[in-house]
């Protein structure tokens, strides 16, 4: 898996995941998601989009490894704990980089629709 196709994929999971819990939690007289909220946003430092929505934020820690190998092509993978997400080769005089990378990216949960 790419990193484009990881993050596109993670996110998308996230809303859809929230969508449904909030569609699941109303049933029960209960809400997830954001909902708008009431008070001092700026005292308690809560972002809000232009429509009032509370900004969540989603943060990404991503190990990446390049692998290149005699036997088989080099390529970047996501990898998660201990499963490859990525082009892997079972060769042997495997070298590999690994890095890092942090980021963060701003997100509006569905809202929470009270019944």
């Amino acid at each position: 898996m790419n990193l484009q196709d990881f993050i596109r994929t993670a996110l998308t999971d996230i809303v859809v995941g929230v969508a449904e819990a909030s569609s699941s939690a109303n049933g029960h007289g209960a809400s997830i998601g954001s909902m708008k909220l009431y008070g001092w946003t700026k005292e308690n430092k809560i972002l809000t989009d232009e429509g009032g929505h509370p900004v969540a934020t989603v943060e990404f820690d991503i190990a990446l490894t390049e692998a290149n190998s005699k036997d088989t092509k080099g390529g970047i993978g996501v990898y998660l704990g201990a499963v490859g997400l990525g082009s892997q080769g079972a060769s042997h005089g495997e070298a590999s980089v690994h890095s890092r990378i942090k980021f963060s990216v701003p997100i509006v949960l569905p809202a929470a629709k009270r019944g």
